[in-house]
């Protein structure tokens, strides 16, 4: 008899989008909750709190506690807030902001055993919609990563306030997004290949193409038009795409080769740049890796050089030859997801595709 292998599909229970969005905050949290701690950054909270406070007041939800003080998810963040929580009596933790705020709001929440709902108000990053917390130092050194018990219930992204944020968050999101059809099909061969885990359902591999392909084909529009201060359809579309789509595609197959890449540049300290800046000039180098075709490969080129992402290491601080090596060490020898590779990736071969990108041949 075939022995088949397990598949799963992990997401929010809901999601909204739309300009003026965060009216619907309080009717979703009285749902689940009655009290509501609210916690983010001071800069989110300052653009998004009136307008979260006045939905919460409305719908007649409590607000138990208010904190605006995230800077960082660290462990130690995370333990104070879960002490505040629980001394507040709230039954619901609200996460204001950027991915630093969302992550910490999720994993107090699970600490305390309450449903957490997400507000994004920029685009820099898909967290909102993720069961996973990313950990760090004070000095936004990577730590760790808890895997949450349960997604967010609700994730709620108010384009009207996403909009408004600086254009470089959403071209960070769209790098950042750039990498989920490489590293989820990359993943979904290892999987295959190794039978050491769940296979990836056909819909996180549709929803990775299919956030690829709103990329390249509104991405550059919507930043146009963001930059002339308009709000469009392809802006709504982005939004989904990086917020939603690539969130579910991600969490659905998992990283590969392009974040491991990233992981070791960000270890050498020479190498400048936002997460998502670095993770789309790693997955170029990932598709030259896996041999794609030239065609591909130019058109995710053009694709960051008209949208503001970097594609070459001297856009990213040109580091030295020797923390090149220490990058592809780290990336093939060291960072777990090098693992969501087929087969082994060697330094040797890793240094090799990053020297074809740098030369331009692709």
């Amino acid at each position: 008899m075939t022995k088949f292998q397990v598949r799963k599909m992990v997401m929010p229970f809901l999601y909204i989008q739309g300009r003026g969005a965060i009216q619907q905050l309080g009717e979703q949290v009285s749902i689940v909750g009655k009290s509501a701690f609210v916690v983010g950054e001071s800069v989110a909270l300052s653009i998004a709190g009136d307008r979260a406070k006045l939905s919460l007041t409305s719908a007649g939800v409590d607000i138990a506690a208010w904190d605006d003080t995230v800077k960082e998810c660290t462990y130690a963040a995370i333990d104070r807030l879960v002490k505040r929580g629980k001394e507040s009596g709230a039954d619901i933790v609200i996460g204001v902001g950027g991915g630093k705020a969302v992550d910490t709001a999720k994993a107090t929440a699970m600490r305390m055993d309450v449903p957490a709902i997400t507000v994004g108000t920029q685009c820099a990053t898909n967290a909102d919609a993720s069961a996973e917390s990313v950990v760090y130092t004070e000095d936004h050194e990577y730590v760790d990563f808890i895997r949450l018990t349960r997604s967010p219930f609700a994730v709620i992204e108010d384009t009207d306030i996403i909009a408004a944020a600086p254009l470089r968050f959403i071209v960070q999101g769209m790098g950042d997004a750039l990498a989920c059809k490489f590293e989820g099909e990359a993943f979904a061969k290892a999987r295959k290949m190794k039978r050491d885990g769940p296979l990836p359902p056909a819909a996180a591999l549709a929803l990775a193409d299919t956030c690829y392909k709103n990329l390249l084909s509104r991405g550059t529009k919507a930043v146009r038009k963001l930059r002339n201060e308009e709000h469009s359809q392809e802006v709504e579309e982005i939004v989904e795409t990086v917020k939603l789509i690539s969130c579910l595609a991600f969490e659905n197959t998992g990283t590969a080769l392009a974040h491991a890449l990233h992981n070791g540049l960000t270890k050498t300290r020479e190498v400048k740049g936002e997460h998502g800046e670095i993770v789309a000039y790693a997955t170029i180098v990932q598709a030259v890796y896996e041999r794609r075709p030239d065609k591909e490969v130019g058109a995710i080129v053009e694709w960051c050089e008209k949208v503001g992402l970097p594609t070459t290491l001297s856009d990213l601080g040109a580091p030295s030859k020797d923390s090149l090596n220490l990058a592809a060490e780290h990336a093939c020898n060291v960072d777990p997801d090098i693992l969501n590779m087929p087969r082994r990736v060697r330094p040797s071969e890793l240094l090799k595709a990053i020297e074809k990108v740098e030369r331009g041949i692709c």
